[in-house]
């Protein structure tokens, strides 16, 4: 065997994988008709979401070249097409769970009965209403309408061994939205075994499978009715009488309009491509070039180990099913033989969509987890993460400013409100990230700098929110060193901002000005 192995690898004979296949069958005979036909169709996703990635990543490529108007409309259907079949293909998978998730809440008051559960909502009649709903059921629920006085009940909670096990999180909530307080629950240990369940009316059915690699377990659009609420609430509370990770739930989705694409540079980042079907190698190459990567590729585990043995990688883009060395097997080894002053980041790729590919990534080794079909969006969100972008130049930090504009547009009359809270709020969460890294606290500099950043994300200020993310990842990486050399940039930006911020609230008092003297 190869030097870079830390220990032999012994293959299977022809016997023990009959003796293998025949155990599998006498298991599989143990199933259930409804649990044989899930089986089947989490088959038919993988493979067709394996074959999709090639044509739904190459459409991509192609409508960034010079096309003439009635080809890029050609592409535009071609694409539309790609997207209705994958959602009917999710659909058809939701179709098959909603039979076990209807027997679920027929069974509510069995299985809602003494789940500890919590609700964060600053409305207090609805905190009230679904408070009382649950208890009608037997659950222990309790409500807060601060993210402070829950994170602190939620902790006593789990150090007293009665944990809250569901969590219920209104989107707006002030001073941190709700998908970033539910984003740091989950990545607290603490709470790691904590169902997230986010309430809001700002999503839409392209936030679905960000929310999922974040943490959450269910996302409920506003206003909730009893049914839904209480539907989902038994489906995940048959999963933790299961011990098993609960599916996804996004019930009730729209669909809101695209964003503009602004993708990052990585012209510095070495990246290391695993997979074994050569589509998907050829789809992720191109979309890492157009990032500005440099790439290599390996069709096998076994290559993966010897490229690493031979140089080092920024991050591994690493196929979960291969055969003869899977994903988690070489992500292992890899592990086992990693020199202790690098850790190089590891981002599982399936075309397997459950949420326990997910947690098995993280436990097995890695540090995120990306679906297949690839779109060169999320994997430059997921590079934006980990890697650091290329530094782009001043003036194009102006950016930002079409996303504040983007925000106001969005909220209407409730902008200035927003604002009067970010302005209020940031300056204390920047002076303790100031401090966190004068005293080099490594924890407080990732936590300041992850709500920083999420703020800074819900008012629109992007470079801002990248700039506290890039803090946020070097602090989580241990290289606090690089801490004070951040610092000044995140500065920089939000005085930018918090002018910027202040001109858009002056300017909208004297464009409301003419009309209130109209109605003297």
């Amino acid at each position: 065997m190869p030097s870079y192995l830390p220990f032999t690898l012994k293959m299977r004979t022809a016997a023990q994988r009959a003796r293998i296949a025949r155990r599998r069958e006498r298991q599989n005979c143990t199933l259930s008709d409804a649990e044989l036909d899930a089986r089947l169709l989490d088959e038919l996703q993988r493979t067709v979401n394996t074959h999709m990635n090639g044509i739904v990543g190459a459409l991509e490529m192609i409508r960034k070249s010079d096309l003439a108007p009635d080809q890029s409309e050609m592409i535009s259907l071609a694409q539309n097409s790609a997207d209705h079949l994958l959602s009917d293909i999710g659909q058809l998978l939701e179709l098959n769970q909603d039979t076990i998730f209807h027997a679920h809440a027929e069974n509510a008051p069995q299985l809602l009965s003494n789940i500890r559960m919590m609700l964060i909502d600053t409305d207090a009649g609805t905190r009230e209403r679904i408070e009382k709903k649950l208890k009608q059921y037997g659950a222990s629920a309790d409500g807060f309408d601060l993210p402070n006085a829950a994170l602190l009940a939620l902790e006593q909670a789990a150090l007293g061994g009665d944990p809250y096990r569901i969590v219920i999180l209104d989107q707006q909530i002030p001073g941190m939205d709700g998908e970033t307080l539910g984003t740091a629950i989950v990545n607290t240990p603490l709470h790691r075994d904590t169902l997230i369940v986010l309430l809001s009316d700002e999503h839409d059915r392209h936030d679905a499978d960000r929310l999922t690699l974040a943490g959450f377990s269910a996302w409920l659009p506003k206003p909730v009715s009893r049914t839904m609420l209480v539907d989902t609430l038994a489906m995940l509370c048959s999963c933790i009488a299961r011990k098993d990770a609960p599916r996804f739930i996004c019930a009730g989705v729209r669909v809101g309009t695209e964003q503009p694409e602004s993708l990052a540079s990585f012209a510095h980042s070495s990246v290391l491509v695993v997979d074994d079907h050569p589509v998907n190698l050829q789809v992720a190459q191109q979309m890492l070039a157009c990032l500005g990567c440099q790439i290599d590729t390996a069709s096998s585990g076994q290559q993966a180990l010897q490229l690493v043995s031979e140089q080092r990688y920024d991050l591994i883009l690493m196929d979960c099913q291969m055969p003869q060395m899977d994903g988690y097997q070489t992500t292992a080894l890899l592990r086992a033989t990693e020199a202790a002053d690098f850790h190089t980041i590891i981002i599982g790729w399936s075309a397997g969509a459950r949420h326990q590919e997910r947690d098995t990534c993280l436990a097995i080794g890695m540090d995120d987890f990306m679906t297949k079909p690839l779109r060169i969006r999320a994997l430059n969100d997921m590079l934006t993460r980990w890697l650091k972008p290329a530094r782009v130049a001043m003036g194009s930090a102006t950016q930002a400013d079409d996303e504040l504009d983007t925000t106001r547009q969005m909220f209407g009359d409730d902008f200035p409100e927003l604002a009067h809270l970010f302005l209020e709020d940031s300056p204390k969460r920047l002076l303790l990230l100031e401090q966190a890294v004068a005293s080099q606290d490594a924890i407080a500099i990732a936590k300041f700098a992850h709500i920083l950043c999420g703020s800074s994300a819900s008012i629109g200020a992007s470079t801002l929110a990248a700039l506290c993310r890039d803090m946020e990842i070097c602090a989580k990486n241990n290289a606090i060193d690089e801490a004070p050399a951040r610092l000044p940039a995140i500065e920089l930006e939000y005085a930018r901002i918090d002018a910027k911020l202040h001109h858009m609230l002056d300017t909208g008092k004297h464009a409301k000005s003419p009309d209130a003297h109209d109605k003297h």
